[in-house]
């Protein structure tokens, strides 16, 4: 029980550093690029980044969620075979989504001249070499986050030192999107080594049967992954498709700031899954008091900081990013009660709706907030530009917390 207790405060600790030093790099960081590169060239990153993180969405195919659990529930003897079907399984999506895109491509190009910015499109496409070199998921299933911790930073620290010195102006945008996809690639590769010296024989040649197996079980998953992503990512892409990159640019740099606030929510979260999991396994009522808890400092917090947001942003936006930036203050200022709903929607969802086998439901509610989020994004759009895409995040963020809080309540799940 106290080992228990002392490995969660230790990852929690160990995320928590990772993101309080990745807010760090970022602060330094971000606005560097934003002010270099100009809201043009920014935004055409954005927009990249934003169809990249579709191959991304397939690769990591729910991983991210089924193999921890996996991880954590299993004897130490299972832990070859299971970490060789989620790594074979990681690799051959991406070879697919590889192949696929190439065909595609020169299809779409061939017969109705569509093209894109292929050198930008192949800078960004290292996230995706990344997603497959990096097994986090391995990480937090043995609940081991300061190797995470660690290889995130020594790769973010590498990348930083070599944008800070390559990139000098706009033209410098594509060099700019291929060292920041490759922060993952970075660590993934210095992962290996940790993986290979403390579990020298855990891959494994892989069987079909296998890795057909884990797509099975992370095919809802995998489908709560797609329905996320049409009311994230999918925004930014929408917005470049109706507008220009400057726009795209300037919402960008107000999501830029939101997302600081929302990864460290993640950080907490992902730390304390694989505990939850195995707590709700255990003793249900320790684990449902835990997370009432960590509910209500979640949700205290998350309205203090969009106060705050708020009130401060006229003042933060052109300190941090120029005053070519100042668009981004009314955007911030709509979304910052988003890090609220997130942090809220994510004990919801991810911390128990995941590991009571609700994953049903959890992909429902997803697929609902997409549906509405769609509905929404084009008017809004037309109408507001990026103020609508804001005003759309913060729309879909509340439909999420708000069914999924009132199916837990009439479940009496997490009152008791």
């Amino acid at each position: 029980m106290m080992k228990q207790r002392r490995q969660l405060i230790e990852n929690i600790f160990s995320m928590v550093t990772l993101r309080g030093m990745e807010y760090v790099l970022a602060f330094l960081l971000v606005p560097y690029l934003l002010r270099t590169l100009g809201p043009e060239n920014y935004g055409a990153i954005a927009f990249m980044q934003g169809i990249i993180s579709y191959f991304n969405l397939a690769i990591n195919y729910g991983f991210n969620l089924t193999a921890p659990k996996d991880i954590a529930l299993a004897e130490r003897e299972e832990l070859p075979r299971i970490f060789s079907e989620y790594f074979w399984g990681t690799f051959f999506l991406f070879l697919l989504c590889s192949v696929v895109f190439g065909i595609g491509y020169f299809i779409l190009n061939i017969l109705f001249g569509i093209s894109l910015d292929i050198p930008l499109f192949f800078a960004c496409y290292m996230t995706a070499v990344g997603g497959v070199v990096f097994p986090v998921w391995f990480f937090q299933g043995i609940q081991e986050m300061r190797y995470i911790t660690i290889l995130n930073l020594l790769g973010r620290l590498i990348t930083m030192a070599l944008l800070f010195y390559l990139i000098q102006s706009p033209k410098d945008y594509i060099k700019a999107a291929f060292l920041q996809s490759c922060t993952t690639v970075f660590a993934g590769l210095f992962s290996w080594y940790i993986i290979y010296k403390n579990w020298p024989r855990i891959l494994r040649t892989p069987m079909i049967k296998d890795v057909w197996t884990v797509y099975k079980k992370g095919w809802r998953i995998f489908l709560s992954s797609v329905a996320v992503n049409l009311y994230t990512s999918s925004d930014v892409v929408i917005l470049g498709a109706l507008t220009n990159p400057v726009i795209v640019g300037y919402y960008s740099g107000s999501e830029k700031l939101i997302n600081c606030i929302r990864r460290g929510v993640g950080a907490v979260s992902d730390a304390i899954y694989p505990y939850i999991t195995q707590k709700l396994k255990d003793s249900p009522s320790m684990a449902y008091q835990f997370l009432r808890k960590q509910l209500l400092f979640y949700a205290m917090g998350g309205i203090f900081l969009g106060l705050i947001v708020i009130h401060f942003s006229p003042a933060i936006v052109p300190w941090l990013l120029g005053d070519q930036y100042i668009p981004s203050i009314e955007p911030l200022q709509i979304m910052a009660f988003v890090p609220f709903m997130v942090a809220v929607s994510t004990v919801f969802g991810y911390e128990t709706m995941l590991p009571l086998g609700l994953q049903q439901i959890y992909s429902r509610v997803l697929i609902a907030a997409s549906l509405v989020n769609l509905a929404l994004i084009v008017p809004a759009i037309l109408w507001k530009g990026a103020l609508g895409v804001a005003g759309c995040v913060m729309i879909t963020e509340t439909f999420i917390t708000v069914v999924m809080g009132v199916f837990l309540c009439k479940k009496r799940i997490l009152l008791n």
